[in-house]
Formats: C-alpha cells, sequence, structure tokens
C-alpha cells in the first residue's frame, strides 16, 4: 500500500470513528438515548417500517418528504425495527462520508492533522447547534451530498478552470438525490452550475456550456428515474406527484402574514442560535472572494452556492428551526482558512509542537462541547421507562390497531411495535382536505382500536372512543408538557 491510499484509508477511518462517537453523544438516536421523542423523525422510522413490510410508500401511506429519506428508513428498520438503533448506524454512514468530503477540502491547503482537526471541529459544530435538533432530519442525510459537490466543484474550477465531465456527473448524481430528500435544499447545485455555466461559455461557448448541462442534468435524472419506475411498477406515481410536488408546493403551511423584516428577524435569530458553524461559514465565505490565490472561477462557485443555499433554505419557503444545517456546510472554507493562518503564525515563531497537538487540542475541544453542549444532553442515559411512550403503550396490547389522530408521530407506534393500518397515520403540516377527512372518518367509525391526541383532547364528536390515560412528553424543546391522551374504543 503506498503513502497516498495510507493517508486515505487513515482518514476514512477518522470520519467514521469521528461520526460515531459525536453522534453517539448527540444524536436521539445513538444507544445512549432511549428513544428519539421528535416527531419528524419518529415519522420518518415509520414509514420506513411500513416500506420494509411490504408497503408502498405514498400509496399505502401518506408522508410528504422524499422517497430517499423513507428508503434510508427502510434500510434502518432491517437493521433494526424496534428502535432507532437502526437510524443511528445510517447517521453515522452519512455523516462519515460527509466529513471524508470536507477532509479532501480542507487537505488541499493543511497538512494531514490540521485536516482530521478541521473535520473534528466541523462534526461538532454541525451537531451542537439547534438545527441538528434531536437528530435525524432530512437536511442531516443531505450533508454527504453537499460537501461532496463543494469538493468537486473547488478542486476542479481551481486546477481547470471548468469542471470535468465526471466529476459534473457527479454531482448531478448527488442533486439527483438530494432531489429525492428534500428537494427544496437544490439550491447549491443551482450555484454550482450557475458557476460552471459562466466558466463553460468562456472556455467553450454555448456549445461547451450545453453539453456541461447535458452531463449534469444525466446524473441528477437517474435517481429520479429509478424512483418513477419504482412508482410506475406499483401504480403510485399519482400518489407521488400529489405527495410530494403538489402538496409540498402548494399547500404546505406557510409563514402567511409575515413583513418582510419580521421574515429577516427570524432569519438572524436562527442563524444566531448555530453561531458555532454560522461564524465560520461565514469567515468562509469572506476569506474565499478575498483569496486571491485561490482560481477565480472557483471563488464564483463558492459565493454562486453559498448565495443560492442561503435564498433557497432561509427566504423561498417556510423556515423551520432545522432547515439552516445545510448552510453549515460552507463552516470547512472558514476552518480552513483559521487552521492555515494558525499554522502560519505558529510556524513563524518557531512553534512546531502544535503539529502534534492541534488534533488533540481540537477532539477534546468537541468532546467537550458534544457532552455539555448538546440540546440533546437532557436525554442522554434517561430509561426509557421514564418516558411518556413506553408507558402509554403498556395499556396497547399486542397486535392492536393505532391511530395518531393529531399532531405529528409521537413515537407511540414505535414503542407498542404496531404498524398503521390506514394510510394518513398522522397530521402533517400541509392543508390537505383529504388527509384531515380520512383522520376525521377514521375516528368517527372507530376502525383503529385506540387512538392517541397530542395537545388536546380528542374532539367529543368522537364518542364512540374513551379516554384510558393521559400523560406528557417532551416538546421540541426539551420541556415535558406536550399533552399526551391514548383513548380506547368503546
Amino acid at each position: 500500500m503506498n503513502k497516498k491510499c495510507r493517508r486515505l484509508l487513515i482518514a476514512s477511518a477518522g470520519c467514521l470513528l469521528t461520526a460515531a462517537w459525536l453522534l453517539l453523544l448527540c444524536s436521539q438516536c445513538s444507544p445512549l438515548f432511549p428513544t428519539n421523542v421528535w416527531g419528524d423523525a419518529n415519522c420518518l422510522l415509520t414509514v420506513g417500517r411500513v416500506m420494509r413490510s411490504g408497503g408502498v410508500l405514498y400509496r399505502d401511506i401518506y408522508e410528504q418528504k422524499g422517497p430517499t429519506l423513507y428508503l434510508i428508513h427502510a434500510i434502518a428498520a432491517m437493521i433494526d425495527g424496534g428502535s432507532f438503533f437502526g437510524v443511528y448506524v445510517m447517521e453515522v454512514l452519512s455523516l462519515a462520508a460527509a466529513l471524508f468530503a470536507a477532509f479532501k477540502i480542507l487537505r488541499a491547503r493543511l497538512c494531514m492533522r490540521g485536516s482530521l482537526a478541521g473535520v473534528v471541529l466541523l462534526g461538532a459544530g454541525l451537531l451542537v447547534c439547534t438545527a441538528f435538533m434531536q437528530g435525524d432530519s432530512a437536511e442531516e442525510f443531505c450533508l454527504p451530498y453537499l460537501l461532496g459537490a463543494l469538493y468537486a466543484m473547488t478542486a476542479c474550477l481551481a486546477e481547470d478552470g471548468t469542471m470535468r465531465p465526471r466529476a459534473l456527473f457527479a454531482c448531478g448524481l448527488a442533486a439527483g438525490m438530494v432531489a429525492t430528500i428534500k428537494y427544496s435544499i437544490l439550491g447549491l447545485f443551482v450555484g454550482l452550475c450557475l458557476a460552471e455555466g459562466v466558466a463553460a461559455l468562456r472556455a467553450g461557448g454555448m456549445q461547451r456550456a450545453l453539453r456541461s448541462a447535458g452531463v449534469f442534468l444525466s446524473g441528477m435524472l437517474l435517481p429520479i428515474a429509478l424512483w418513477v419506475v419504482y412508482f410506475a411498477e406499483n401504480g403510485a406515481m399519482g400518489d407521488f406527484y400529489t405527495a410530494y410536488i403538489y402538496n409540498n408546493i402548494f399547500l404546505y403551511d406557510a409563514q402567511e402574514g409575515l413583513s418582510a423584516a419580521a421574515a429577516a428577524k427570524a432569519v438572524l435569530h436562527y442563524l444566531a442560535d448555530n453561531a458555532l458553524w454560522v461564524v465560520p461559514a461565514a469567515l468562509g465565505v469572506v476569506c474565499t472572494a478575498l483569496d486571491r490565490g485561490m482560481r477565480g472561477q472557483a471563488r464564483l462557485g463558492v459565493l454562486l452556492a453559498a448565495a443560492c443555499s442561503v435564498l433557497a433554505v432561509c427566504f423561498l419557503g417556510r423556515l423551520w428551526v432545522y432547515c439552516p444545517l445545510v448552510l453549515g456546510v460552507f463552516a470547512v472554507f472558514g476552518l480552513r482558512a483559521l487552521l492555515e493562518r494558525f499554522a502560519v503564525f505558529m510556524t513563524a515563531r518557531g512553534r512546531l509542537w502544535y503539529r502534534r497537538g492541534t488534533l488533540p487540542a481540537c477532539a477534546a475541544l468537541a468532546l467537550a462541547l458534544a457532552l455539555f453542549a448538546s440540546p440533546n444532553a437532557y436525554l442522554r442515559g434517561e430509561k426509557m421507562e421514564n418516558l411518556a411512550q413506553h408507558r402509554l403503550a403498556q395499556h396497547i396490547p399486542a397486535g392492536a390497531s393505532l391511530l395518531q389522530y393529531s399532531h405529528l408521530d409521537d413515537g407511540l407506534y414505535l414503542a407498542a411495535d404496531t404498524l398503521p393500518q390506514q394510510k394518513y397515520f398522522v397530521r402533517l403540516n400541509v392543508a390537505y382536505d383529504d388527509m384531515r377527512a380520512e383522520l376525521d372518518r377514521y375516528a368517527a367509525e372507530a376502525i383503529p382500536e385506540y387512538v392517541l391526541v397530542s395537545w388536546r383532547p380528542l374532539p367529543e364528536q368522537f364518542d364512540r372512543y374513551q379516554l384510558i390515560a393521559e400523560d406528557a412528553g417532551y416538546d421540541d424543546e426539551g420541556r415535558v408538557n406536550k399533552a399526551l391522551y391514548l383513548y380506547r374504543r368503546k
């Protein structure tokens, strides 16, 4: 094994280990946590469990995110269908791939140890922030594709002035994966295409630009085409279009009546909550713009990718707490600039001990942040028996049917080891009349044996159920104030 391969193997192992221990401490999907109490994460795993059992996505069970995200959770359910451990495994693989792409970006300017130090800091910055939520978001699983595209773009534009066909195809493939996870995250790829278009026009005119566009689109359409075949074979093309395309564009709950000033204030609030990566990301974009040692096309690519990402994430749709996480990929450029200047500063003063000390110091800092600064630390080490999901599940016998009538999935499907029997299994954030009417019909006709309601009791009109248990669960901010009501059919 040559020196280069050995270094790549060490870097890969380092990224995998870093992802594993950071997620172990920060993600509620890890074995150190009793379960993930986030409604979004439970929705994803419930759909994955249904797919593992043979259900067809969108046709047999309704959720509004992209099919690749549910495939990830179907694989997780195959690993472990009774807990979030399978999701933790998928998280580790995803974050490790993202960190390896970040390592390649850092390695262009830094030594091996400095690059690994930057990887550890980037991982901690992304996971110890409010945008990470409880773990297991669509944004989290997009990180490897975004960082991989950033690496391919900056490497090619810096070396050749334009992107090579193989790199363009790979970036298109990454865009296709993101499009089938959550297409509102495609802003970075818009910036990438704009930068490549400008470079291609300068290098070979319109013909070269069209060829670049064709190569990119061929990669992007590949995963989309595979999903089209899946849905066509299962007679679910209409369900796919309605759930993932139409409803998300036209029926998704928006921040109505919010002024431009209020929207900007909300953006600033969310960014301030994620200062650990926002500051390096902003610094990275500025340093890239001013970096005369970097080819102009590469600098333009980073700036356009950042601008389009911010526009798409912050201003083109509803901004949730977890949405800004994808902007954290630009922190890699800020960390690279900081570590590069630190190395120059220490070398100029003859203090070469930093070469061996930087990585352990950064790892210690990341460990401290993960242990004590993670928003999820409150639940680490808690026993499942102490959670409302477990207590309520004791009232549901094996094999009984259950419906979460209101709110997102509060985790009772998983805790009671049951699967939804109806297509609409939760109330999502879409103004979809069919979903609301069907949920009301299920309850009015007393189709499921048990019904779980969050925050407020079941409406009195559904008098074929009786209340058998009340409890309180965690909300998204870690407070035990979510009222949970369990009903049984009379």
